[in-house]
């Protein structure tokens, strides 16, 4: 086999869905600009990497708890398969970086504004690599998952030959049900049909089990109700994070969610009759 193929096989032995493969050159970097010759001097490629999510998890009626432990599960398949690719590869001779795919990040600061931000951008490397297209929700959209994916990629000196993939035309309908969807408003569309998101207003919701309207009964919520110090425990210990997901669940692309989602429709209109 050569690069391209065992890379593949190793995702795949590590539970990855999607592979893909782009010349850094065809690499449109996201805002604040993160180069990959930053990261490692002389790089050549990004090899991007996408592990599916469970649509019943995403969309389970009792909360968002299940939905965070399986994003956390796929970022564990996308690290294990990003550590297994780059020791392959400098077993080789090639220098490899492996981005983290989740947490840490960078505090970014700009003005009066202060957001979260990668140190690479798995979005754009795996929009190179024609896994998905960014759609208005701001996520990768593909074609076997929709949005319903975790992302990694890595960086190597290698220079692998990119595939054949070949994606649908109008990945995202531009439909708007993931602005419509979402709680706080942070999506929108900027004159030029561009997805536009408010990052800080999306963390926002994350934090919000924790906040009360008056800061004060805040600080007495985490001093004296057991239930909010116990919800940050739990967080602490399991490397657990509140999340939202409403942009994610609406989407109605992606083969294996719009079957599900015909049937529990299909089952929905049963029950009712």
């Amino acid at each position: 086999m050569n690069l391209r193929e065992t890379i593949e096989s190793i995702a795949k032995s590590h539970d990855v869905d999607l592979v893909g493969f782009a010349p850094l050159e065809d690499l449109v970097l996201a805002h604040p600009p993160r180069p990959a010759e930053d990261l490692l001097p002389g790089a050549q490629t990004t090899v991007a990497l996408a592990a599916s999510l469970l649509w019943g998890s995403l969309n389970c009626p009792r909360g968002s708890k299940g939905a965070v432990k399986d994003a956390l599960i796929a970022y564990h398949r996308l690290e294990s398969a990003g550590a297994a690719i780059g020791r392959f590869l400098e077993s080789k001779g090639y220098a490899t970086y492996v981005p983290p795919a989740s947490l840490p990040a960078d505090l970014i600061r700009e003005g009066d504004k202060k957001y979260y931000a990668a140190e690479w951008s798995h979005r754009q490397a795996a929009i190179a690599a024609k896994l998905g297209v960014r759609g208005l929700n701001n996520l990768l959209i593909t074609p076997e998952f929709g949005p319903y994916v975790r992302l990694s990629s890595l960086i190597t000196t290698a220079v692998i030959e990119p595939g054949q993939r070949e994606l649908p035309t109008q990945q995202c309908k531009s439909c708007q049900l993931c602005i419509k969807a979402c709680p706080v408003g942070a999506l929108s569309v900027s004159d030029d049909g561009k997805p536009r998101l408010d990052q800080p207003l999306c963390v926002s919701r994350y934090i919000q089990p924790f906040i009360q309207p008056n800061p004060w009964k805040t600080i007495r919520d985490f001093l004296f109700d057991r239930s909010v110090p116990t919800l940050g425990i739990q967080s602490l210990l399991e490397g657990y994070y509140f999340s939202c997901a409403e942009c994610q669940r609406v989407c109605p692309r992606g083969g294996v969610q719009k079957k599900l989602r015909r049937e529990a429709r299909a089952r929905r209109k049963r029950d009712s009759n």
